[in-house]
């Protein structure tokens, strides 16, 4: 899972700073369900990761156009 929540958080991260209308609080939001995912993987909370990983995938579909997203969402 932690292979799958770096692929997608790298994916969304280059994709918002490309996208000039993605907001602050967008960048502010990845960082938080980034960190939130690796400290329930780390203390065992693997639904609680489960459920950042569904966020990114979820917000993930604004670029399911881009070549790189079915390499992102697996």
């Amino acid at each position: 899972m932690t292979v799958q929540l770096g692929l997608l958080h790298t994916f969304l991260r280059e994709r918002a700073a490309e996208a000039p209308v993605v907001t602050p609080f967008f960048h502010e939001s990845l960082g938080f369900a980034m960190g939130y995912a690796d400290a329930c993987l780390e203390h065992g909370d693997i639904a609680g990761a489960v459920r950042k990983l569904e966020w990114m995938r979820n917000e993930a579909k604004r670029w399911k156009h881009h070549p790189d997203y079915l390499k992102a969402i697996r």
